[in-house]
């Protein structure tokens, strides 16, 4: 088990943060984010009345995560009784982003936040987002040197991407990636094995359609009405949830480009544009004609072949023996007709292992008075505490952000637990001892635009045929 942990922690300190371009680029001047601001004291919050300090947090959250915050909240607010820490629910990452950037343009905006870091630049065009450089070096209220290490690198930096010089303008909050569900009864019962590139799923998928082509509805409880699936067009062997992850994700698998970012003179990164580079990539192109190719033979899709939203929906009641999907949504396999193993997502050949790096930092945001700012700060510490962060990720599936929470007693025997989720966080390790390189695109105002619209061109490709260089045009001109 520690060789596992090892092996986790040195992937996510070896995570690649590209398509990072230039104009100049020297000494920085002038500040990415919010800085005019004092560090508070704690003796002066505390004597504060009760209850007074209010701390409203955005997110957009579901239940159980929710729950987990509200439990931490609680917690929290016995330490610091002069706080009120205040939920706000937002339905949706994109609703919230745009709830935030309303609230930023002539309202009342929360306290803190989470959010992807294409989000951040969208805030930080205003420097509506506090740096966090002061608290962070602050002797009394801040990190040691080994505490601000026992964060994974690759989640750090990606936060300091926004300048030269490394600005913190959030910590890392809930982290995830990609993972293979798959139908361990199917793969046994026929003698299968998991693939492991695209090549592997093109030959895999050859056999699994000539499997299912023999059997009978409920022949298997693990495959449901296959008979029926089959004969309505509705059983894809392989399914992708996100096509803005596969778009991106198999680009740099062929070794092609997606977006670049561009630094400024002065050392900033240019938060309101960048560059698009997957429409002039030969490499970009291949991938996306190799998904076509294996779309077109009905071996892999997205949920919106069958008229879905997620993959996970038609592998739960057999129209598919796998799905890619993020690890950080095991629990909706919980109720499927098999048993589900996990495994790495298939990559392209061994010098191209990519997959991607994915979930939302938290962010203080420059609105709010020095008290309430020092709160937030107070909270984001309890709540990234290596206990805290493993608890969070036991009960949500999603990536520990401390270093030290990896070793954890409780945090390693729950990895031996027969929850999705485990099976998830330890089929994950194999990400660092195979090779592979996580990676994290370039981030600007729009650049969620740029992702949408090439997912809308990766259902184009996949699911309607359409001609790639036409699919790509359009996903440009619609990005504008």
């Amino acid at each position: 088990m520690k060789k596992i942990i090892t092996l986790v922690l040195m992937l996510v300190a070896g995570i690649a943060l590209v398509g990072c371009g230039g104009e100049g680029g020297g000494n920085v001047t002038g500040d990415i984010a919010y800085t005019n601001y004092n560090v508070e004291t704690v003796e002066n919050l505390n004597a504060q009345a009760p209850g007074s300090v209010v701390v409203s947090f955005r997110i957009p959250f579901g239940t159980a995560i929710e729950n987990k915050i509200r439990e931490f909240a609680d917690e929290f607010q016995v330490l610091y009784p002069s706080v009120t820490i205040e939920l706000e629910v937002v339905s949706g990452y994109d609703e919230m982003k745009g709830a935030t950037i309303q609230d930023i343009n002539g309202g009342v905006v929360p306290t803190m936040t989470v959010g992807y870091p294409d989000h951040f630049a969208e805030y930080l065009i205003s420097k509506a987002i506090v740096s966090l450089d002061k608290f962070i070096e602050d002797p009394n209220v801040g990190y040691t040197t080994e505490e601000l290490a026992d964060f994974l690198p690759g989640y750090v930096t990606e936060n300091r991407q926004f300048d030269k010089k490394g600005t913190y303008v959030g910590l890392p909050f809930n982290k995830s990636t990609e993972a293979l569900y798959y139908n361990v009864e199917f793969f046994q019962e026929f003698g299968l094995e998991v693939p492991k590139t695209w090549d592997e799923m093109d030959a895999l998928c050859a056999q699994v359609m000539e499997i299912v082509k023999t059997l009978e509805d409920d022949q298997y409880s693990w495959l449901g009405k296959i008979k029926t699936n089959l004969g309505n067009g509705e059983f894809i062997p392989c399914l992708y949830d996100s096509g803005g992850n596969l778009f991106t994700t198999i680009i740099h698998q062929f070794g092609g480009k997606y977006t670049e970012s561009i630094y400024k003179s002065n050392g900033l990164v240019d938060v309101q544009r960048g560059t698009l580079k997957f429409n002039t990539s030969n490499e970009a192109f291949e991938a996306m004609e190799y998904l076509q190719g294996l779309a077109k033979k009905g071996y892999v899709s997205m949920p919106d072949a069958l008229e879905l939203t997620y993959g996970s929906y038609a592998y739960n009641v057999g129209k598919a023996i796998m799905n890619i999907g993020s690890t950080g949504g095991s629990g909706y396999y919980a109720d499927a007709i098999c048993t589900t193993g996990v495994a790495p997502l298939p990559y392209k050949t061994e010098d191209h292992k990519n997959v991607i790096q994915q979930g939302t930092n938290v962010c203080i945001m420059a609105q709010a008075s020095d008290l309430e700012k020092l709160a937030a700060w107070l909270f984001i510490k309890y709540m990234l505490q290596p206990e805290k962060t493993a608890d969070f990720a036991m009960t949500t599936g999603y990536m520990p952000v401390r270093q030290s929470a990896y070793e954890l007693q409780d945090y390693i025997d729950w990895l031996e637990g027969p929850t999705n989720a485990a099976k998830v966080h330890k089929a994950t390790s194999q990400y660092a001892s195979e090779g592979w390189e996580y990676f994290v695109d370039a981030a600007w105002a729009g650049s969620s635009t740029v992702r949408n619209e090439c997912e809308t061109a990766m259902i184009q490709i996949m699911v309607n045929a359409t001609d790639i260089s036409q699919a790509l045009q359009d996903a440009v001109g619609r990005i504008g």
